[in-house]
């Protein structure tokens, strides 16, 4: 990862990534990279990710990968 770049992940599903710019904020996306914010700390950007929607069961189930043998 590089410095400033952090991944939020819960029970191992990605919720999204905050990036700190160059001026010091911090910008939180949510796991479809949609920006939801930008947050003068890295604390309150951390909350908005994490209390962020999650996908409607009918949105996550648009993509599934399967293996068949």
């Amino acid at each position: 990862m590089e410095d400033g770049f952090h991944v939020a992940s819960r029970d191992g599903n990605f919720l999204g990534y905050i990036d700190r710019q160059r001026d010091g904020r911090f910008l939180a996306f949510n796991m479809r990279s949609e920006a939801i914010g930008q947050f003068a700390d890295l604390v309150a950007a951390m909350r908005a990710v994490a209390a962020a929607p999650a996908l409607s069961q009918a949105a996550a189930s648009i993509f599934t990968i399967r293996e068949t043998r």
